[in-house]
């Protein structure tokens, strides 16, 4: 025989049913503050008011993280408001992580909004500057492919995935992105924003 809860007029309702739908109002729940959560952070990153690091990755390891050195940028704050970063063509290159030649990696922007413009330049070398070092010597544009990063089914993010195919050399790398405005939102955007990267490969 089943256990029974009492109600108000007297009947009773089965324990089973009772236990069954308060699971079903907890998973509810906690849908509802994951998805709660996820939109957060795809706002937070939409409204920030700098631009967005670049993270280099080789699959799911991150080996560098680095904010950006030059570009413009706009925010909204009590109005809106404008940055300029100008680097003057330096940058403070990290020191290289080794990878195979070959290898496909990827620098991932955590911004919901997808990147208007994406290049991915690289030098095999450097020059000293006033403050920090010049890419030098040939460049090479590398080519790119962007994927959106998904989490409970919302875009929080870009990946951009390009391969360093020439052994034992350094890829002095300048990853260009932008964001275009969204009319009639408080999206940040802007563009020609730089980030300066470095890999050597085998």
């Amino acid at each position: 025989m089943s256990a029974t809860i009492p109600t108000q007029e007297g009947g009773t309702y089965p324990r089973k049913k009772i236990e069954r739908s308060l699971v079903e109002v907890m998973a509810a729940a906690l849908a509802l503050a994951i998805f709660v959560v996820f939109a957060t952070e795809a706002r937070a990153g939409s409204s920030d008011s700098q631009p967005p690091e670049a993270v280099l990755m080789k699959y799911k390891t991150v080996l560098q993280a680095q904010g950006n050195a030059a570009g413009s940028w706009h925010y909204y704050e009590e109005g809106w408001n404008y940055i300029i970063y100008d680097n003057f063509g330096e940058y403070d290159f990290p020191e290289p992580d080794t990878v195979g030649a070959g290898r496909r990696l990827h620098v991932r922007f955590d911004k919901p909004e997808r990147p208007s413009a994406v290049t991915i330049n690289a030098w095999p070398r450097v020059k000293d500057g006033y403050d920090f070092e010049i890419p030098a010597g040939q460049r090479r544009q590398l080519e790119r492919t962007l994927m959106p990063v998904k989490q409970g089914g919302e875009t929080v993010g870009w990946d951009v995935f390009f391969r360093v195919n020439q052994p034992e050399r350094h890829y002095y790398l300048v990853v260009r992105s932008g964001w275009e405005r969204v009319p009639g939102t408080h999206i940040s955007y802007g563009k020609n924003i730089s980030y300066g990267l470095h890999v050597r490969t085998r």
